[in-house]
């Protein structure tokens, strides 16, 4: 009789056995987890058991998400702000779009995090432990392990949504997208609360930069300069935004927050085939390219993998599919704008202000949030050059 192996003493400890493990809990693990509470009560689902292993030790209102409302979520009741129009501006020239029925949306970070936080507390099934992190993921018979500095679990299923590894990305093919931003109270500061900018491009000579500027109330804004940067190079451009804000006359204002970031505005090679790990978020390319948008695609693909964990639950298997998170056409289509863009970065701003004076918000909104539809993507190709946009969707 074969002797049994014994427990590597080097090792931690191996920890709970869990149906899934979410290696990271930032927004695509905390959505993933309340689609998974919100999905399991709606439709009366055995919830499996959850751990969520978060390197953080604390959270913070490091960050907003933006997007247009068009679609349910587990967060739609917590957003802060909404606007009815948005513009595109260029020196004396201005474009913009009114939504009517629907707005562009604001959910600061730690109104999400309070809210998943307490909702994930009161599950029996879900663990949640913060200052962890991953080494390394191992696939055995019939279960993953999970190993770290401060122990070891073992999973039916994992989902990893930790930030995309070098080799993922296309750096050629795209920018990095860096952002200093503020958030401001300054009494009467005169921008129209009812209007998000989305893009003032400023004067460069190398890159593409724009300051986005969001009016919380008629004493409050949040502003961020933003650059397309070719390469990942970690820049400040807190002196620029504050430059900017006395040319606008807003001298006398008061910090109440900062944040900052650094985005890969480029394809990254997603996972294709099932497993019993799949990669989820900014690392399975769930991202905009060619926007940095990621909160509707997020929400999309957090209810395809919160639906299949559910069947796993109750059929056993537990092979998974990654989601696609939009068509694999627009996807082309960011591709060949972002190669366009790195050949004429001097005709980014021009054509921005094309896309929103052509089409109208319902088509943006749509095309912007990752929920295309054909006549949309049509509205956009029309909406731009053909001749540098031919040239960048060749092979050579």
């Amino acid at each position: 009789m074969p002797e049994p192996e014994l427990e590597d003493p080097t090792k931690p400890a191996l920890q709970n056995d869990y149906d899934v493990v979410i290696i990271g809990a930032g927004l695509t693990g905390l959505s993933l987890a309340c689609w998974l509470l919100q999905l399991a009560q709606d439709e009366q689902k055995t919830l499996p058991s959850v751990c969520l292993l978060e390197p953080r030790l604390a959270y913070h209102n490091d960050r907003t998400w933006c997007f247009w409302d068009l679609s349910p979520h587990p967060f739609r009741e917590l957003i802060t702000h909404r606007w009815s129009s948005w513009e595109v501006s260029e020196g004396d020239r201005s474009v913009r779009q009114s939504g009517g029925t629907f707005s562009y949306a604001m959910l600061p970070a730690d109104v999400c995090y309070e809210y998943a936080r307490s909702t994930i507390e009161k599950a029996p099934a879900m663990d949640l432990l913060l200052g962890i992190t991953v080494d390394t993921v191992e696939q055995t018979d019939g279960a993953v392990v999970v190993e770290g500095p401060q122990g070891r679990w073992q999973a039916k299923a994992v989902i990893d949504t930790r930030p995309p590894a070098e080799h993922q990305l296309k750096s050629a093919a795209g920018f990095w997208q860096v952002f200093s931003g503020l958030q401001i109270a300054c009494p009467d500061h005169g921008f129209e609360t009812s209007t998000a900018t989305l893009m003032n491009f400023q004067p460069s000579r190398t890159q593409a930069c724009f300051v986005y500027q969001l009016p919380l109330d008629k004493d409050n804004l949040l502003v961020e300069w933003t650059a397309f940067q070719p390469g990942k190079v970690a820049f400040d451009y807190q002196s620029d935004l504050e430059s900017w804000l006395v040319q606008q006359g807003l001298g006398g204002y008061q910090v109440t927050r900062s944040e900052s970031g650094m985005l890969p505005m480029m394809p990254i090679a997603g996972q294709k085939s099932p497993g019993r790990v799949v990669r989820a978020g900014v690392g399975a390319g769930w991202m905009r390219a060619a926007s940095g948008y990621h909160f509707a695609s997020c929400q999309r693909g957090c209810e395809a993998l919160a639906r299949q964990i559910l069947s796993a639950k109750t059929s056993g298997d537990w092979l998974l599919q990654p989601p696609r998170v939009r068509p694999r056409w627009l996807d082309w289509m960011d591709e060949v704008f972002l190669r366009a863009m790195k050949q004429h970065p001097e005709k980014t701003p021009e054509w921005f202000l094309e896309l929103f004076a052509t089409t109208t918000a319902e088509q943006m909104s749509r095309f912007m949030n990752d929920e295309p539809r054909l006549a949309d993507a049509f509205a956009v190709a029309n909406a731009l050059p053909r001749g540098p946009f031919i040239r960048a969707a060749m092979p050579w």
